[in-house]
């Protein structure tokens, strides 16, 4: 079977990757690996992500600024693990650090507190001191910073009927 067959040429590949960003948000690296997956060569990959952002197809703040957005309304993570996720992207610090500073404090402190409540009710345990170190560890898992979980967590904590001096108590 002749592989050259199925090989797409510049040109379509630059037609189906300009598909591709027209439907949702791509930035360069995964661009990249799509070309790589649809067998054009690194040199050719160079030039048709070069066109694409040329053309406004790719646009890595634009792309990093949906994704924070998506990640933290949809999957509810926390600043940390969508800085993490999007540096495994190997978008620019700078665009990273600018997308995570559009966060808005009181939404995303509402977040935190929405989730570690509901998270709360599912824990079986009786012992605060265990109920606030399984929330602790919910939260650390979902990207939140530890200044920010400590602070809700006390809220969350003491809303529920448990006050510090019960939490103290039990270590």
């Amino acid at each position: 079977m002749n592989s050259r067959k199925n090989q797409l040429s510049v040109q379509e590949a630059l037609l189906k990757a300009q598909r591709l960003c027209s439907a949702e948000e791509k930035c360069r690296s995964d661009v990249r690996k799509k070309l790589f997956d649809w067998g054009i060569s690194s040199g050719d990959t160079e030039k048709i992500i070069s066109k694409l952002i040329e053309e406004k197809f790719i646009d890595e703040r634009r792309y990093a600024r949906s994704f924070t957005r998506d990640k933290l309304k949809l999957n509810k993570w926390g600043k940390l693990r969508i800085s993490f996720e999007l540096n495994q992207k190997k978008l620019p610090k700078n665009v990273i650090l600018e997308a995570v500073s559009l966060i808005d404090e009181n939404e995303y402190l509402e977040l935190l507190k929405k989730e570690t409540q509901k998270k709360l009710r599912s824990i079986p345990d009786k012992d605060p001191m265990v109920k606030k170190a399984k929330l602790h560890r919910f939260a650390s898992s979902k990207g939140f910073e530890n200044d920010i979980i400590f602070k809700v967590l006390d809220e969350v904590i003491s809303a529920n009927g448990y006050s510090e001096t019960e939490l103290l108590k039990e270590e």
